[in-house]
């Protein structure tokens, strides 16, 4: 089948790479628990929480930094159709003129994206992922004056399970991180039709000094995120993200996410 034609103009990197998230819809249908890459291991914590993660964030143009606000991140286990354990992660972060809040939810088990929900200043986006396809909806977020809501449905097929990019930094540190690792990852980036395959790769495992956290041996992996590849420091005894960045390349500019929440003992 085809693509769902997009109505909408194209966003910007900073926005499409927070597209994300799932709910209700998703709890009540029945899940496909396969792994997203057959034979790979996923190490995901199983802890309840809730556990809250605050990152602040700065952007780099032309060699100088300025402070850009935090991105918020919200981790829970849920319970989905059939007592299956799920993991729904809610982000706050500024774009588009004000907050997106993104709300992402995956099989705990393998990481495996469910459903998704972005609620930005612009628009709406509602997805599940069902059967190796994508179906939902966006909307204008505030419809104009005198006019009627505009809902665009989409429809996409992703040719299987699928990671949801919007919780890539959590899938990254999730791998079996090694030296040398590499592997071809499947990730949903709606923009992008859907179903986008990211190199990544462990560059290195170094110590590292953090603004918040002090020094840390991490693991340095690069995804290669098309038009914005990202580097993500993974703390090598807790698994924690660290650090991530995104080197937007058309704009000569990167944002950068680093933690200040303390690590857990």
């Amino acid at each position: 089948m085809s693509t769902q034609r997009r109505a909408w103009p194209r966003t910007s990197l900073l926005l499409w790479l927070s597209l994300v998230l799932g709910i209700s819809a998703a709890c009540t249908r029945g899940l496909d628990e396969s792994e997203v890459v057959p034979g790979l291991s996923i190490r995901v914590s199983a802890a309840p929480g809730p556990d809250t993660v605050i990152y602040r964030r700065s952007i780099t143009r032309s060699g100088r930094d300025t402070t850009a606000g935090t991105r918020t991140m919200v981790r829970r286990v849920v319970k989905g159709a059939g007592g299956t354990r799920l993991l729904e992660i809610e982000q706050r972060f500024p774009g588009g003129g004000g907050e997106i809040v993104d709300t992402a939810l995956a099989d705990l088990r393998t990481l495996r994206a469910v459903a998704h929900r972005s609620h930005q200043p612009a628009r709406t986006m509602r997805f599940d992922f069902v059967g190796g396809e994508a179906e939902g909806s966006v909307s204008a977020s505030e419809p104009a004056p005198d006019t009627a809501r505009r809902v665009e449905p989409v429809y996409q097929a992703l040719g299987g399970p699928i990671f949801d990019s919007n919780v890539l930094d959590l899938v990254i540190a999730a791998l079996p991180l090694e030296p040398h690792f590499t592997a071809e990852l499947p990730f949903y980036i709606y923009e992008r039709g859907g179903r986008v395959e990211m190199p990544v790769a462990v560059r290195e495992e170094t110590r590292v000094g953090f603004p918040a956290l002090g020094d840390r041996d991490a693991w340095v992996v690069t995804v290669g995120v098309p038009g914005a590849p990202a580097t993500i420091w993974v703390d090598a005894e807790t698994r924690a993200v660290l650090r991530v960045r995104y080197d937007l390349t058309a704009r000569a500019m990167s944002f950068t996410d680093d933690r200040m929440t303390p690590l857990p003992r």
